[in-house]
């Protein structure tokens, strides 16, 4: 998953023991069926038809959590009723358990289950807030369907198939990576795979294409009707044929990206502080605000879920498969999901002629300048096993800047050690075959497999910069390309900065996260909550416009600001200050054989 901006709070409670046992009951038939029909309830209406249960399978649980998210979301608690029937139409008793599970009296005799689920989009609720991409949603031209969201499953049959009927609007299309069958059932082989196929209904447009083997469409609903499925697939797809010549081969069948581009309006009115997308196996989902035509940002967005494909989909360690829905476990390797996968989403795109190698840099500077914001003292593994801990959930997004340019500096220690011959690119392909989407690698012992099909030296990479807090080597790895590191220059851009960038709080407040020494001494600290500007208080209607009086300002000019720190409100006087670009590569003036060959094996595919 990929977050355009983050402002949430995770919150562990978890208040039972579960153990989690992947079983499959061939005398079990299950059927679901989900009417949408009625916008106006804001209701998900679910039917679980069922024959074959027996007492062991007397729970029925919804997701706490999902794959690919790292945070709690309890659906269970957006249940507003369930019942319980046998074949004559008889109530069964029922007992709720806890948030997410039911227990079900004379389960042997259920014929079948019926429930209404609240859509998270505009819930009220304050704790364990649900990414709009994780989430469900019912308005009136759209309808967003994580399946997790609405569907669960009885207890010891998480590995049983099963199908899906929907009733919704017959003038809407749906996109989804499931297959339906002639009869319009969508067939699920699992609950996990269920649970990886969402939907996107409404008044889509759609475009396709293929990359290698793999048929890919693009479904889009978009408030601008400017921007469209044909839009985006053109904009698009020289990345995802890059992408296609990156992997050489074709993990999947099929792949649909599906996109919610909301209007602002919307988007303000679900209270929603995150945007971006989640990934699945066969798929994606966006949900965000469209405006502004399709942009940079989503080709590399699509670029960089589209990699998904490769891990954790297919590379994946055996903690999350099967997945625990019910209590949260983390996985040492999320650095792999999401730091390797946003390295492979930039290369491929320097490897495939889409970007230059002046491109690329800036790409590296900007990430190493990003996470001059985080904690360098915690480490890709800690923040991976402590993925569901509260107070490190603003260090998440680190995966996709140090941890993106640990997998660059990786490529290059092994691009080095092997003359050539091989790079990170190369291993993980080899790691695909060696494992694979039905056979997970063991998590405690990864680490030992990369360095058994690699070299001893990788040993000491894994536990300096993974396992470990040591400084990366990008000025001893990227001279070996035959680039100089310069700590900062002044930037071209001529205007001006407050000295401090932004980022958000656990309540959603604008807050100060790296603040240079000039700003300090006008009073400025991290964790400062930005109140007001310039007079004006900030709101997300004000903060844009606010912004861009103060980028119209000049260097040296006085700025006004409010800030509150520990509940009191202080004002500050600044005086704008000279843009600077910081951990900029440059060309070396004379390059050696070996970097001219190293620099050259760098910038293909081998």
């Amino acid at each position: 998953m990929k977050n355009i901006f983050l402002s949430l709070a995770l919150i562990i409670s978890i208040s039972f023991s579960y153990q989690l046992i992947a079983q499959t009951n061939s005398e079990v038939d299950i059927v679901y069926n989900l009417d949408v029909t009625n916008h106006q309830d804001d209701l998900f209406h679910v039917t679980v038809s069922v024959s074959g249960l027996s007492q062991e399978n007397n729970v029925y649980n919804f997701a706490s959590t999902t794959p690919g998210t790292y945070s709690i979301m309890d659906f269970g608690r957006f249940v507003k009723s369930f019942n319980a029937y046998d074949k004559e139409g008889n109530e069964l008793s029922t007992e709720r358990l806890s948030t997410n599970r039911w227990e079900i009296n004379y389960a042997e005799n259920l014929s079948k289950l019926v429930y209404d689920v609240e859509d998270t989009f505009d819930a009220e609720y304050t704790e364990n807030k649900v990414f709009p991409m994780a989430g469900t949603g019912i308005e009136e031209d759209f309808i967003v369907l994580n399946t997790f969201g609405v569907f669960g499953y009885f207890e010891g049959l998480q590995s049983n198939p099963s199908r899906v009927k929907l009733d919704y609007n017959p003038e809407w299309t749906v996109g989804t990576a499931l297959l339906p069958d002639e009869e319009g059932y969508y067939q699920a082989e699992t609950f996990d795979h269920l649970a990886d196929s969402p939907f996107l209904i409404g008044e889509l447009s759609v475009a396709s294409t293929k990359v290698n083997d793999t048929d890919v469409e693009v479904n889009v609903y978009s408030a601008d009707t400017t921007i469209d499925a044909a839009g985006i697939l053109v904009a698009a797809d020289e990345i995802l044929q890059a992408a296609g010549e990156y992997i050489g081969y074709s993990p999947v069948t099929h792949y649909k990206f599906l996109f919610c581009l909301t209007d602002m309006e919307t988007f303000q009115r679900n209270n929603f502080n995150a945007a971006g997308a989640l990934e699945h196996s066969y798929s994606s989902l966006y949900v965000q605000p469209g405006r502004g035509g399709i942009s940079q940002g989503i080709r590399n967005e699509m670029a960089h879920e589209f990699m998904h494909i490769l891990t954790p989909l297919n590379l994946h360690s055996n903690i999350i498969q099967p997945f625990n829905f019910i209590v949260p476990t983390a996985s040492e390797h999320i650095w792999l999901y999401e730091g390797v996968t946003e390295w492979n989403s930039d290369i491929l795109q320097l490897r495939g002629g889409l970007i230059s190698i002046e491109e690329y840099l800036e790409i590296i500077s900007e990430k190493l300048t990003f996470n001059d914001r985080f904690d360098e003292k915690i480490s890709l593994s800690q923040i991976s096993l402590e993925a569901y801990n509260v107070s490190l959930y603003n260090e998440f997004i680190n995966f996709y800047t140090r941890g993106a340019v640990t997998a660059a500096m990786l490529d290059i220690k092994l691009l080095d050690l092997s003359n050539g011959k091989r790079g990170l690119r190369e291993l993980l392909l080899e790691l695909l075959d060696k494992y694979g989407k039905d056979k997970p690698f063991p998590e405690d012992e990864f680490f030992e497999v990369v360095v058994e099909m690699t070299y001893p030296e990788i040993e000491q990479f894994i536990n300096d910069y993974i396992k470990g807090t040591e400084t990366l080597p990008y000025i001893e790895y990227m001279e070996k390309l035959g680039y100089k590191y310069v700590a900062e220059v002044p930037s071209e851009d001529t205007r001006p900065t407050m000295g401090f960038s932004l980022g958000h709080n656990e309540s959603g407040e604008l807050m100060t996260l790296i603040v240079s020494d000039k700003a300090k001494e006008y009073g400025v600290q991290e964790g400062d909550v930005l109140v007001k500007v310039l007079g004006q208080e900030i709101t997300m209607n004000t903060f844009r416009t606010l912004r861009q009086e103060v980028m119209a300002m000049n260097v040296g000019d006085h700025c006004d600001i409010v800030v509150k720190r520990d509940d009191e409100e202080i004002e500050l006087t600044l005086t704008l200050q000279q843009r600077m670009d910081k951990h900029i590569f440059e060309e070396m003036d004379e390059l050696t054989e070996e970097q001219k060959f190293l620099r050259s094996v760098w910038q293909k595919n081998l």
